[in-house]
């Protein structure tokens, strides 16, 4: 019995031994490491500006939880985005409708907006529009939507544009036969083509006002006084489509 005893206590002495032999060797590390958490803390609290910010980031912020303020994040942004799409949808519906109540029997207002578009074969980037807002009289339909025609389609009255100017033709000999043929599927007689100039000078677009086969567009002072309005119109919707993140192609100003 007494020399289990003894046994016992010689083995307490040697594990007391190595204990204070092994602190002494863990000391220096385990110091170490909490200097080092200590500045990744104090690194993360610096660029979140508050502790616990800090804190969250450092040690609570998993890939997870990044991942799902990402989506958050993403979700949010799309939510805003959406809003402020029909904000400026909204904005230039009742701009086109104003527009279309001073043009005496016309049957609707269509907006062409010019985006950059594929590259052809020459390495030249090939513009294109997109008719993206309309508004028709009562009993006239607003037309089928279009989506990346090619600008060619313009090529009649494009330079027109380009100057400020408004361009009136009829569908009847509208040379281009694309043009001519989205013409007829509207039942459209005649249009008038007007710049969306910007005051920078720069076209973003084109206001396409028609009229059905049972009726006339206006002439002398009063196609003049629609085609200042017209201007007016323009440029209030060339604002909207910058503050859109919308911009101009690189075509020349037509000063």
């Amino acid at each position: 019995m007494w020399k289990l005893a003894g046994a016992a206590a010689a083995i307490r002495r040697y594990l007391l031994r190595s204990a204070q032999s092994y602190s002494g060797m863990l000391v220096q590390p385990f110091i170490t490491v909490v200097m080092l958490l200590f500045l990744y803390a104090g690194w993360h609290v610096r660029d979140e500006g508050s502790l616990s910010d800090g804190l969250e980031v450092a040690f609570i912020d998993t890939r997870a939880f990044r991942a799902k303020y990402q989506h958050d994040l993403e979700a949010a942004e799309l939510q805003a985005e959406l809003r402020h799409t029909a904000q400026t949808d909204r904005l230039i519906d009742e701009l086109l409708t104003s527009l279309l109540a001073r043009a005496p029997q016309a049957a609707r207002v269509r907006l062409g907006v010019v985006h950059n578009g594929i590259t052809g074969i020459t390495g030249v980037a090939l513009l294109r529009f997109d008719i993206t807002n309309a508004v028709a009289a009562p009993g006239h339909s607003v037309g089928a939507p279009l989506l990346n025609e090619p600008l060619s389609d313009w090529n009649d009255f494009l330079p027109v544009l380009l100057t400020g100017r408004c361009h009136l033709n009829s569908a009847k000999v509208e040379r281009n036969p694309a043009l001519r043929a989205q013409l007829d599927a509207l039942g459209a007689n005649n249009f008038l083509a007007c710049p969306v100039t910007d005051t920078h000078g720069r076209m973003l677009a084109a206001l396409f006002i028609t009229w059905d086969l049972d009726s006339l567009p206006p002439t002398g002072d009063v196609l003049q006084s629609l085609t200042d309005f017209a201007a007016g119109i323009g440029t209030q919707i060339a604002d909207t489509l910058n503050q859109s993140g919308l911009r101009s192609p690189k075509y020349p100003s037509g000063e």
